[in-house]
């Protein structure tokens, strides 16, 4: 009996992954993943539906295959680390071109699939949904009515950006703390185009730290900046602060010192408020 390719393995397991964390798998959305033929993932997606009927559903309007309602990890493990693996933000421990890889980068983000895909739908219809969630400042658990509008993807964790009806502003929430997700509804609380600070980019440099000696500086500039004198980054106002703690960069350079801290931000204090809190 002929061997199934691997490569076809691989992509009818990525069906699954993008159904149980997508809410909907279709050819357009595989082919930003596989460089191969529209007619093979047509096919891949068909073998999917047929070994598991019973996790999606055909949905003609939208040209995808839609999750059902009880839908279950199948050919997976159904967990996060592995869509984030699928769409490239974290390299899965293995193999590449005949070369093992092994990333330190490990998730802290704890969720389940049915509330990540409620959310990732509410943010391609535009909806609402209503959450239960817990922050530092109120650690008990309780409702939020929120329409997302992004996923920020910020080392081990992740976040979602929304608009609070509760606090009346554009927020971060962060997905691990969030421990319920209602079906989307429709919504009309602003969206994503009245998101003023999210639409603000600005410019964010990174420098050697000023108390490394200059050999060490310019170590510090041959590493991460191609021998020039600043990294530069071109970035969402919201997003900066989790790019600063990505590169555990100094902001008070008096109290955050070397060895600790080898970058620091170049005068936060004139980036805009909310680049850096």
């Amino acid at each position: 009996m002929a061997k199934t390719p691997r490569g076809h393995q691989e992509r009818v397991k990525a069906v699954e992954i993008l159904l149980l964390w997508e809410g909907r798998v279709s050819r357009p959305r595989l082919a930003e993943i596989f460089d191969v033929h529209g007619t093979v993932l047509s096919r891949d997606m068909a073998a999917y539906a047929h070994l598991v009927p019973d996790n999606c559903q055909y949905d003609t309007g939208a040209r995808a295959y839609v999750v059902t309602p009880y839908a279950r990890p199948q050919l997976t493990d159904g967990r996060f680390s592995e869509y984030e693996a699928l769409i490239g933000t974290l390299a899965l421990r293995g193999l590449r071109a005949g070369v093992e890889l092994i990333s330190a980068q490990q998730h802290a983000t704890h969720i389940q699939h049915g509330p990540f895909s409620r959310i990732h739908t509410a943010i391609r219809e535009g909806k609402q949904i209503q959450i239960e969630y817990r922050s530092l400042n109120n650690p008990e658990a309780h409702e939020r009515t929120i329409r997302p509008h992004a996923l920020i993807q910020a080392g081990p964790r992740w976040h979602v950006r929304a608009y609070c009806d509760r606090a009346k502003e554009f927020r971060d929430f962060n997905l691990g703390r969030i421990s319920r997700v209602d079906d989307p509804a429709h919504s009309l609380l602003p969206g994503a185009e009245e998101d003023q600070a999210w639409d603000t980019l600005i410019t964010l440099r990174l420098i050697p730290h000023p108390h490394l000696s200059a050999a060490q500086a310019q170590l510090v500039r041959d590493e991460y900046m191609a021998g020039t004198v600043a990294r530069v980054f071109e970035v969402r106002l919201p997003v900066s602060k989790y790019l600063v703690q990505a590169y555990r960069a100094a902001v008070d350079t008096s109290r955050q010192l070397p060895p600790d801290f080898i970058l620091a931000v170049h005068k936060p204090s004139e980036l805009p408020p909310g680049a850096l809190l």
